[in-house]
């Protein structure tokens, strides 16, 4: 069963049929929200500003966490998001492939970590693998896009082979591209497999591939010498800002499905009745209005989230909220997430290390609804306990990649989620026979 889930997940982009015209529109949709970022990025500042931010954005070695608001400017950052995110859309729309859940949660992710750790430079050499990988196994692109998208998780790895390592850029340039363009070509069998790991229940599949990926990468380098580690690069200037933009947009989400849904609430109810396991595409289940109603109802929380810990908005949260924010058209919603948004900030609050207003605590009560298909498909309960667990562990897990992996929660969650699925699936399965052999007694 898991082997299929895996091979859905590449051909699922292929088997949804939408009207053109409404693909059309959804699609204008999405580079409406691309030119929202450009926009604001644009005009936050004197052009020379935001050109020198860009410029040290794509020349930074980008490992976690760097954010691009402090590292460059509010508007490079937008603007860098902006592109990056149209760009991919452009990709999208000339392979024809249909909007679904898996491509928007795919675009946001794009959109998100282009806050602290994408940029132009750096992501497209895994897109070229994509590209490459689909050559040599004579598919369409189609299939292989929506993992050469999430792959970009791993852009660090060009950025600091290219300008972290000190070797001369003659050099430097042509080994992080083709370092790219060789994870772009290893990630999608490696997705595919790993699915089977976690059997669906972590959201960031491709997250935990690439947490592997950069693991063994930057296991390579340290035994040659290079010292990597992660960063703490985060801006304080912008709280203001960023909520007024993370407001704006999921009000604006919020009533544009609705109109697109035909004024109507229809389809929440289907969506919050789903467990979220990989692959529940809410827009099969509901339509794109109730997903896109959706979306902003989990925005909403999750910038909810952020002021209950009193903490100040920067790159990375924003980016983290907007990945969430995609990954509500392909399994979040608030009742499977919020017991993993309470759990993490309990056991913050409980622990005598970290502080609930930390920024790798807030990342990691957003980034923990990865995790909420557990509370979806074996009860609030065990939801609460992954919370826990995961805030254990992906604090601990950043060493192993050195912050070359973006998706570091991701790479947790897969870890959280194949130690607690055979044991919970044991559990059932005890209670199971338990209740038959009651019934036999009575």
């Amino acid at each position: 069963m898991a082997k299929e889930n895996s091979q859905a997940l590449f051909l699922h982009t292929d088997k949804t049929n939408l009207d053109k015209t409404h693909k059309n529109k959804h699609y204008y949709l999405l580079i409406g929200y691309c030119f929202i970022l450009i926009i604001i990025g644009l005009f936050s500042e004197p052009i020379t500003l935001l050109w020198a931010g860009m410029a040290r954005i794509l020349t930074s070695p980008s490992n976690l966490l760097t954010d691009y608001i402090e590292l460059g400017t509010f508007g490079s950052a937008f603007v860098n998001s902006g592109l990056l995110t149209l760009i991919s859309v452009l990709l999208a729309k000339k392979e024809k492939i249909p909007i679904n859940g898996p491509m928007i949660a795919a675009l946001f992710t794009v959109s998100g970590c282009s806050f602290f750790g994408k940029n132009l430079y750096n992501s497209i050499p895994i897109i070229i693998g994509g590209l490459c990988y689909a050559k040599i196994v004579k598919k369409p692109f189609s299939q292989f896009i929506v993992v050469s998208l999430f792959g970009s998780a791993l852009s660090p790895i060009i950025s600091y082979l290219t300008f972290g390592i000190s070797l001369p850029l003659q050099f430097s340039i042509p080994l992080g591209c083709l370092v790219g363009i060789f994870i772009g070509l290893i990630l999608p069998p490696l997705a595919s497999h790993i699915l089977t790991f976690h059997q669906g229940f972590s959201l960031y599949n491709v997250g935990f591939t690439s947490g592997l990926i950069a693991m063994m990468f930057t296991g390579i380098l340290r035994m040659f010498g290079w010292k990597i580690e992660g960063k703490n690069l985060v801006s304080t200037e912008y709280h203001t800002k960023l909520l007024f933009f993370l407001l704006f947009l999921f009000f604006m989400m919020f009533l544009v499905g609705f109109i697109v849904n035909h004024f109507s609430l229809k389809g929440l109810k289907a969506i919050s009745k789903t467990s979220g396991k990989l692959i529940t595409d809410f827009i099969s289940i509901s339509g794109v209005g109730a997903t896109m109603m959706n979306m902003s109802l989990m925005g909403l929380l999750l910038v909810g989230y952020t002021q209950v810990s009193h903490s100040t908005l920067n790159g990375p949260i924003v980016g983290a909220i907007l990945s969430a924010v995609g990954f509500s058209a392909f399994g979040n919603h608030i009742l499977n997430s919020l017991p993993l948004l309470i759990s993490v900030f309990l056991t913050a609050q409980l622990s005598s290390v970290f502080e609930v207003n930390q920024t790798t605590v807030v990342l990691a009560g957003i980034f923990g609804t990865g995790l909420a298909p557990i509370a979806g498909y074996y009860g609030i309960t065990f939801g609460l306990i992954a919370g826990f667990l995961h805030m254990s562990l992906v604090t601990n897990v950043s060493y192993l990649h050195g912050g070359l992996n973006l998706y570091n929660n991701g790479f947790s969650t897969g870890f959280v989620a194949a130690v607690m699925v055979p044991l919970l699936d044991n559990i059932l399965q005890i209670r199971k026979v338990k209740q038959h052999a009651r019934k036999r007694q009575s």
